[in-house]
């Protein structure tokens, strides 16, 4: 958004974080989580990648923190799970581009997640609720709508799609 803002009609956020300028991911998460989460890097990273989220087997994360429940559903995403760069959790956003300030906004908060997560999302889409600019949807899923719920996503992108720019 910030290198192309003419691109981008909209940016959506689906259940997550939204660091301010010069904030990175694990600026946001909570000082036990994020300490978890460097542990993580160190010891079974290889001082670089994000190997997994939790010290809880995959499966059981799917199924109890993500609300992946569907047999099918964990049997498709578990081969599919791989470690991550923790770089993207670490760099900093930068907003320095004014055009790209005036792209609209959504934020889409998944409600059974919400009592799972301890509400972790809640003050950005308290944010997005209250901001000019932001639209704000909810749905009544777990955190991974885009597996769990795929229609009743794509019905909500496709309506947003439709809106114009704010």
């Amino acid at each position: 958004a910030e290198r192309a803002p003419e691109r981008i009609a909209q940016l959506v956020y689906l259940d997550a974080f939204v660091p301010e300028d010069g904030q990175s991911l694990v600026d946001l998460l909570w000082p036990e989580r994020r300490q978890a989460f460097e542990e993580l890097v160190r010891t079974e990273g290889q001082g670089w990648l994000m190997p997994r989220f939790s010290s809880l087997p995959a499966e059981q994360i799917l199924r109890e923190g993500w609300g992946v429940t569907s047999d099918a559903d964990v049997n498709w995403m578990l081969p599919r799970l791989r470690p991550t760069p923790y770089r993207h959790f670490t760099d900093r956003v930068a907003r320095a581009n004014p055009a790209a300030q005036s792209i609209s906004r959504t934020y889409i908060r998944c409600r059974q997640f919400q009592q799972r997560s301890g509400g972790a999302f809640d003050r950005h889409a308290d944010m997005a609720q209250a901001t000019s600019g932001w639209r704000y949807r909810e749905m009544a899923t777990p955190h991974l709508p885009y597996v769990t719920h795929p229609n009743e996503l794509a019905s909500i992108l496709i309506e947003l799609a439709g809106q114009p720019a704010r």
